[in-house]
């Protein structure tokens, strides 16, 4: 398994993020790569 490290500028974008999110920071960030992935990389 590789390890990655998350560099976050904005850390008020970073603050809602989490109030946002339902489980783990690490979940949350796999499922957004994988809808990303599935969709084509397209918005």
């Amino acid at each position: 398994m590789k390890k990655y490290l998350l560099l976050i500028e904005d850390e008020k974008l970073w603050e809602k993020f989490k109030e946002l999110i339902a489980r783990d920071i690490n979940t949350e960030i796999i499922e957004l790569i994988k809808n990303k992935v599935s969709s084509g990389g397209k918005k």
